[in-house]
């Protein structure tokens, strides 16, 4: 089918440009419930992703380029697809831009080879590990866990010659621990995403969330808090690299189209802080080179080879993220997609970070920065506060500040970590940040 789209673009003479992805999957998925597994299913998904430019002109008449786009699935009339988009096309007036030429493609590692050999017998396997490691605990109970596992496709062509392939895996894996004491009930979510079943770690995951789920029936009051606060692993993970749907602040200011749309305040060369840097210096890149990075890949969505780009170097901007049409108006390379956030290693080791007292976050309900100012009020789903030698949980209450100047005042562990999308310091220790606690 591949080729009659290729074929039926091909013959458009309206168009000046097109792509076209064929996108599979096949896996398997587990659920259970409480003291058995509920269901298993597999999984197999062919879909196609076609995006068009046709010439149009702007309100002045001036040459202009318009995008669309259709999915088509297997069995649907080609012709009528590929209509829709063009029509769409005719309807938008951007500045003109090109679409990628072929290009070198990097050898990148994406896929887990016991996935690829057999889905259900992996995804099987790390339920039983998951239901295993949690009947340990006897105060606590697994009352939901799903186990997805795919293996993903892609075939990439477009009209300047593009001919590339893909192969990656996806693994999510999700669980809720529950526990009863008399009246009270309380319970943690947990939700992982990895390429390569080793680096989910589920035993630890089990024993770390367990451990966490007793500490709620102790958790007090949320405390109002001015000074250090300390996150690590997965939560830190999340802080720098960001919502997997939206992205964060580092991919939204450091992308070529923030900037030609005049939302980005950075300039290459000059410093991505407002303000004096009291903490380590900030060394970023933008890595879809990452060996099983969840925002790897040796191409993108619109055939750009994956690239380690050098993003901020010592505080001062190197580069923006560019697609190929952002990179045309700027007059950029074109990067590609942004890929997974790396960090350059700290210079103290994490034991030092951890001087007492501060609060840590082990789980925000969801952060949420704003990702033009950086500016965040997130609510905490469960802290420590650690002092005078005792850590004492709390949740709720909200951390405040601006993601900016958090960067410019945080020291960073020398020991790193990678946490899929994340490679870099596994603590870090931001020196002054707020906690509006219950009695504010």
């Amino acid at each position: 089918m591949l080729n009659k789209i290729v074929e039926a673009l091909s013959g458009r003479s309206d168009l000046t440009g097109w792509t076209v992805r064929q996108l599979g999957s096949r896996g398997a998925q587990v659920y259970a419930v409480p003291g058995r597994v509920e269901s298993e299913r597999l999984v197999n998904v062919e879909r196609y992703k076609i995006d068009v430019l046709r010439q149009t002109s702007d309100p002045n008449g001036k040459e202009a380029v318009g995008s669309g786009d259709a999915t088509l699935l297997p069995g649907e009339d080609i012709d009528t697809v590929i209509e829709k988009a063009v029509l769409t096309a005719g309807l938008v007036a951007n500045p003109v831009h090109t679409l990628p030429a072929p290009a070198s493609l990097p050898d990148v590692l994406l896929v887990d080879a016991d996935l690829q050999k057999d889905p259900s017998v992996v995804t099987r396997d790390m339920m039983e590990r998951i239901r295993a490691a949690a009947s340990k605990h006897r105060d606590i109970q697994l009352t939901a866990a799903e186990c997805f596992g795919e293996i993903q496709t892609t075939h990439l062509v477009n009209s300047r010659g593009i001919d590339a392939e893909q192969e990656s895996a996806q693994l999510q894996v999700e669980f809720v621990l529950h526990s009863q004491r008399g009246q009270g009930e309380v319970e943690t979510f947990t939700e992982m995403g990895r390429r390569r079943v080793s680096d989910l770690d589920l035993e630890h995951a089990i024993e770390q969330r367990a451990r966490h789920t007793l500490d709620l029936f102790e958790a007090t009051a949320p405390p109002s808090w001015q000074g250090p606060v300390v996150l690590r692993n997965g939560v830190l993970a999340m802080f720098m690299a960001g919502d997997k749907l939206v992205g964060g602040v580092l991919q939204t200011l450091g992308s070529a189209a923030s900037k030609y749309a005049k939302t980005s305040p950075w300039e290459i060369g000059k410093s991505v802080f407002r303000g004096d840097v009291k903490g380590d210096p900030l060394t970023v890149w933008a890595n879809r080179c990452m060996p099983f990075g969840t925002a790897s890949n040796r191409f993108d969505d619109e055939g750009l080879p994956a690239r380690r780009v050098a993003l901020i170097r010592e505080n001062e901007l190197v580069a923006f993220a560019a697609n190929q049409r952002y990179a045309d108006y700027l007059a950029l390379p074109a990067t590609g997609a942004f890929g997974g956030v790396e960090l350059l290693p700290g210079q103290t080791v994490s034991s030092v970070l951890l001087e007492e007292p501060y609060v840590e976050i082990i789980q925000f309900s969801w952060f949420n920065p704003d990702l033009i100012t950086g500016d965040f009020a997130t609510e905490i789903r469960l802290g420590y506060l650690v002092q005078n030698g005792v850590r004492k949980p709390f949740r709720g209450g909200q951390l405040v500040g601006n993601y900016l100047d958090a960067l410019a005042d945080v020291r960073w562990s020398i020991e790193t970590g990678f946490f899929g999308s994340y490679l870099g310091p596994h603590t870090a220790r931001f020196n002054d940040l707020t906690i509006v606690g219950q009695d504010q």
